[in-house]
């Protein structure tokens, strides 16, 4: 990531954490409904880029509301919704959240995180299955670090 001087020194990192503050203070503000409210409708775009910023996002959210906060509106994008695009975009937040929180703090919801996403093993989308060995991986190490 560049800065704004434009050599990628430590202001894109201050600008980074900035954003995350930002959203976090939002989501308290706000409340789980108004995020995905706002969100959904980037949840299956066409374009990755705008999904992979919202999956970003709602993994702040649930980092700032606490990861069950977010678990049934998860379940319902990786299980119900038709749209290949919304259930790359669920695993996608999976994999973020797992990232964002860390072990410690995953562990407690590590085996339903597991059950919304291995499923998407057998996707028909080939995209999709790539994305979910990504998130398990995630998964794996997340809790192989905290024993």
């Amino acid at each position: 990531m560049l800065c704004i001087c434009g050599k990628g020194c430590r202001h894109a990192r201050l600008q980074a954490i900035a954003g995350r503050e930002i959203i976090s203070d939002l989501s308290k503000a706000a409340g789980i409904d108004a995020m995905i409210h706002v969100t959904r409708l980037n949840i299956d775009s066409p374009n990755e880029y705008i999904r992979n910023a919202a999956a970003r996002s709602l993994s702040i959210v649930a980092s700032a509301l606490g990861i069950p906060a977010l678990l049934p509106f998860l379940e319902e994008i990786c299980f119900k919704m038709e749209s290949w695009e919304a259930r790359h975009t669920g695993v996608m937040i999976v994999y973020h959240i797992t990232v964002l929180i860390g072990s410690a703090n995953l562990l407690p919801y590590l085996s339903y995180l597991m059950e919304i996403v291995e499923p998407r093993l057998k996707d028909d989308i080939e995209k999709i299955r790539d994305v979910t060995n990504v998130a398990m991986d995630a998964l794996a190490i997340a809790a192989t670090l905290w024993y």
